[in-house]
């Protein structure tokens, strides 16, 4: 029902032109699928067995600034369905793309983005990732949410967050653009009020949230129902989850998990996908029936919803590889495997050695690295060749750090550790490229004195690059 209105305006477009130019014929002239027409097919598609959908949290945020136009791009490129952003009015009643109150975190500037205009919002400049007071500021504006859906049409959807008091404001855009069968309205108001919203234009598509304080309004809904629900639980008990509620949901909609954070979905997270499929993505989808999952991690969930094994995700030369994790360094203690200089602040694994390692939103990480400070790692290679080495590696801090990596008592040259953004947004840096023999090694990863440290390892990676 929602997309006839589309289909029909198609088809009598389609005749119109035919009737118009009757010597039109061959594959050209046939209306085509775009690929906005493809996902609301799937879209439609929410009993058992619908296919899994993607939606990119603020936008591929991995590489550009979120909420950039850019961002929305690279989000689609990368496989997800639906690219979330955030909208929130200027002072002079413009809509733009903001997650937080104010421009302070993701720009060059300050206030909140209600006390400016959009002239000055669109002067100031993204900074890289997800922004905080050290990244790197970038030559990406502020877009508008009008450009950001004119950059999106025809080629995704869009999860329209924080924008629900805005939504006559979101709704009149959507039009002008002939885009409102792109956005996905959300919010968590009364049953009443969102039905009523959905009652003015039968394109309109509805999301709503649910948690511990609506679980009761599945079924609810007079006439046409939300096209999803986005549930919100942190307790395996809540009502929103349990089995009825979730069948009851998938009778008539979607069911939308966030995996982000672990407040989200009871610690099924994107790191510990990553780890272990079964720790998040898997489970999410078996156990609590997500047909659309919201990611911080949009490549590996793509590769993942396409049978990728996660075990092989990010290895550059496959079996060629060797990933050590930043946790299983040398036994042996203080001043034999590890040296570390401040007392245990997080004690995840080896809770009676002196290394922080920490749970980061499912990735176990070495935190809480100071000046001074080294760890040391037994290495098996199979294989003699040159290798590329690298460390998973985030920081919010610019410098972040500096190591030299030891190999068998000889000593590389110090490399710098970049700013990934935020403690959580992990990324792979190059560290070093040498020659290795087949056989174990030893090396020592060693945090140098006289330079400031603070940033978090997840796991060493060697890539066989020739032998």
């Amino acid at each position: 029902m929602i997309r006839l209105t589309r289909h029909v305006l198609a088809a009598a477009a389609a005749i119109a032109v035919a009737v118009a130019t009757p010597l039109a014929t061959g594959p050209a002239a046939a209306a085509r699928p775009t690929d906005l027409d493809r996902i609301h097919d799937r879209l439609l598609r929410h009993g058992p067995g619908a296919p899994l959908m993607i939606a990119a949290h603020r936008g591929q945020w991995r590489d550009a600034p979120e909420n950039s136009l850019a961002a929305i791009r690279h989000a689609v490129a990368d496989g997800a369905e639906v690219v979330e952003i955030d909208v929130r009015p200027t002072r002079d009643g413009h809509l733009v793309l903001m997650h937080d109150e104010t421009v302070d975190r993701t720009t060059d500037g300050t206030g909140r983005v209600s006390d400016l205009t959009l002239a000055q919002v669109r002067s100031l400049r993204l900074k890289q990732g997800l922004g905080g007071t050290q990244a790197p500021l970038t030559g990406h504006t502020v877009p508008t949410f009008e450009e950001a859906m004119r950059a999106v049409k025809g080629r995704a959807m869009v999860n329209l967050d924080k924008g629900w008091p805005v939504r006559e404001q979101m709704y009149e855009v959507l039009r002008r653009t002939g885009t409102v069968d792109h956005g996905l309205f959300k919010g968590s108001p009364t049953v009443a009020e969102a039905a009523e919203f959905m009652a003015r234009d039968p394109e309109i598509l509805y999301m709503h949230i649910l948690n511990d304080a609506n679980a009761d309004a599945v079924g609810t809904f007079p006439g046409r129902q939300p096209v999803a629900y986005e549930i919100v639980f942190d307790d395996p008990a809540d009502p929103q989850v349990q089995p009825a509620s979730l069948a009851a949901i998938r009778e008539h909609s979607r069911v939308w998990i966030n995996t982000m954070w672990k407040g989200l979905a009871v610690g099924y997270t994107d790191e510990a996908s990553l780890r272990d499929e079964r720790l998040g993505w898997r489970t999410v989808v078996e156990d609590y029936a997500a047909s659309m999952i919201q990611t911080d991690n949009v490549e590996a969930l793509d590769y993942w919803r396409d049978g990728g094994d996660l075990d092989r995700y990010d290895r550059q030369h496959g079996h060629r590889t060797v990933r050590v994790q930043a946790e299983g360094y040398a036994p042996g203690g203080e001043g034999v495997g590890y040296h570390d200089l401040d007392p245990n602040r997080c004690t995840v694994a080896r809770p009676d050695e002196g290394v922080d390692i920490c749970d980061l939103e499912g990735a176990i990480a070495v935190n809480w690295i100071r000046a001074g400070e080294w760890l040391k790692y037994d290495v098996t290679v199979r294989r003699s060749g040159v290798y590329d080495v690298s460390g998973r590696v985030s920081s919010p801090y610019s410098p972040a750090g500096t190591v030299t990596l030891e190999w068998d008592g000889r000593a590389g040259g110090p490399v710098g550790i970049v700013n990934t953004t935020h403690h959580e947004a992990f990324t792979r840096q190059q560290l070093q490229r040498l020659h290795l023999s087949k056989g174990t090694h030893e090396l020592v990863v060693r945090m140098d004195e006289d330079a400031y440290q603070n940033f978090n390892l997840d796991y060493l990676q060697l890539d066989l690059v020739r032998r």
